[in-house]
């Protein structure tokens, strides 16, 4: 980080010396195109640390008998029709994903007096065979899904 000399801490005006040497040393800790980036360590904590569970099986057919969510990304590997997953209690920002890696149609429920989409307290949604879902914590009861933004160039080809 550059160092720079403050008139209000130095308590007079800045010599030419000291401003030139400002301007330097910015000139110096800036960032130009091309540049490799150099960050921190990111630590995270809490309610938003993501997490893999890479083998869920689904299960009952109601929300109390549906298996808890403990992960942030899940793969459902194992289900037989309408066999569901449950959603943690919600937290605003947090993000889960679900994958249906079953060739049946898997029920999501939110936690108890949950919403998804602000569809009924408690009710499921469908995720069907093969496809992926994620849903964003809005408030301490309700999720949303999230629709991805596909990009196309002019001649078809996905871009993202």
């Amino acid at each position: 980080m550059a160092t720079i000399t403050l008139r209000s801490t130095k308590g007079s005006p800045l010599t030419n010396i000291e401003v030139d040497g400002n301007f330097t040393n910015l000139n110096n800790d800036k960032y130009e195109s091309g540049d490799s980036v150099v960050v921190a360590d990111i630590t995270s904590s809490g309610d938003h640390t993501a997490s893999i569970s890479a083998a869920v099986s689904a299960a009952g057919t109601d929300q109390t008998g549906a298996t808890a969510l403990s992960k942030t990304f899940n793969l459902v590997s194992t289900a037989t029709e309408n066999q569901g997953v449950k959603l943690p209690t919600a937290s605003a920002g947090v993000l889960y994903t679900i994958i249906n890696g079953t060739s049946a149609n898997v029920k999501i429920y939110p936690n108890t007096s949950g919403t998804i989409n602000s569809g009924a307290a408690n009710a499921s949604i469908l995720i069907s065979p093969g496809s992926t879902i994620k849903l964003i914590g809005i408030d301490n009861t309700n999720w949303n899904t999230m629709v991805e933004t596909i990009i196309y160039d002019s001649s078809g080809s996905r871009l993202n």
